[in-house]
């Protein structure tokens, strides 16, 4: 029996732009602990091989550091066979850290665009795959090839995007995974852990990224262990989804009918963030809906404050004023003025103008009364 990780996209040094300086820094070395965890967990459970399926860094970001701490903790797992597949995002180019870089003999490094193997006969076991040699990889490259013993245990590595015959990032049709014999594929490229999956003879899984970069990636992240053993030609697997990530990216919706404060929208808020068990392991994006108090001014600002074990929280306002229309009307000030120049737009039969002419009229009606519309 051998025991086998198998991650990919850990996107280290990743620029992550869309967060604020001093969080960016926090999640990179986050990132690079998530991968420290993954080693010492090869260690402690003494897994046979650790199998990286593209995109371990990103390779117009890595930095020295990042490359010693891969050698280091590569070192202190001997007795693991690590196997990396470049990917579209760290492709094995004549002047990629992989080529100049001297790594223990434990790591095994594909370097070509077409199918090879590292080959483990002392534990019955081959490893296929290929590398990315540019940011590109227009066709398959084990389709049709079958593994060339099929009582060893035949893993094979695949970056790409799994179901689709024409593709720039690694084709990969699902005929090619059921029909050429393979016991198991590391899937690499989507973020996302796929589950355990099986077509024909073979299981496959994208185990996902490590940790999320953004809130197109939500939920945990991690990696997948598997024993697999082969009697007469039949593998058993036993496979499974581990947790790495520090953090996990939520997004979630509020309904805050009848607010009339910022206070009032912190009430329900916090009622969710109870109620879901979001924590300081948490990046919550919130979709705030329904119909508030036609002067609320919904602060980010002032909401991200009252909530600060979340490491992060966003707010998309989606909230449409609660007017009193027939007062409006009535209005003999610049009130019921602003009221009717927005008039035709808000009784309009385009839905976009409506909202359009909604926010307007609150933002309007704000900055009459002397509010700070900086936070709209």
């Amino acid at each position: 029996m051998i025991k086998f990780l198998h991650c990919a996209d850990l996107h280290l040094d990743s620029p992550l732009a869309a967060l604020d300086l001093r969080r960016a820094e926090v999640r990179r070395n986050e990132f690079r602990a998530a991968f420290t965890s993954l080693t010492l967990y090869a260690k402690l459970n003494k897994i046979d091989f650790l199998l990286i399926s593209g995109d371990l860094l990103e390779s117009g970001f890595a930095t020295k550091d990042t490359v010693a701490l891969l050698k280091r903790e590569f070192a202190s797992i001997p007795d693991c066979e690590v196997i990396i597949q470049p990917g579209n995002h760290d492709p094995y180019t004549s002047q990629c850290f992989y080529r100049r870089t001297e790594f223990t003999p434990n790591v095994h490094i594909f370097d070509a665009d077409e199918l090879s193997c590292f080959d483990f006969p002392e534990k019955n076991t081959t490893v296929y795959g290929y590398a990315f040699t540019g940011p590109k990889l227009e066709h398959c490259p084990f389709a049709d090839a079958k593994p060339t013993d099929p009582n060893r245990i035949n893993l094979l590595m695949a970056h790409g995007e799994i179901g689709k015959s024409v593709s720039e990032k690694g084709p990969i049709p699902l005929e090619a995974i059921s029909e050429t014999g393979y016991d198991y594929v590391a899937l690499g490229h989507y973020h996302d852990h796929s589950g355990i999956k099986k077509l024909g003879a073979t299981y496959y899984a994208y185990s996902g990224c490590l940790e999320s970069r953004g809130f197109d990636e939500l939920g945990e992240k991690g990696a997948i262990i598997g024993a697999a053993e082969k009697e007469n030609g039949e593998l058993k697997l036993a496979a499974k989804f581990v947790r790495f990530s520090k953090r996990r990216y939520e997004i979630d919706t509020l309904d805050v009918s009848g607010c009339r404060t910022n206070p009032d929208v912190v009430e329900k808020l916090g009622a969710l963030i109870a109620e879901k068990r979001y924590g300081d392991d948490t990046a919550l994006r919130v979709r705030l809906t329904g119909e508030v108090g036609g002067e609320l001014r919904i602060s980010e600002t002032f909401l991200s404050e009252q909530f600060p074990h979340l490491f992060l929280l966003r707010l998309v306002d989606e909230t449409m004023p609660l007017l009193d229309v027939e007062q409006l009307r009535r209005d003999p000030t610049i009130r019921g003025a602003f009221y009717d120049s927005l008039r035709p737009m808000l009784e309009s039969s385009d839905k976009k103008e409506r909202e359009l002419a909604s926010q307007a009229l609150r933002y309007g009606l704000a900055a009459i009364s002397g509010g700070d519309i900086v936070d709209f």
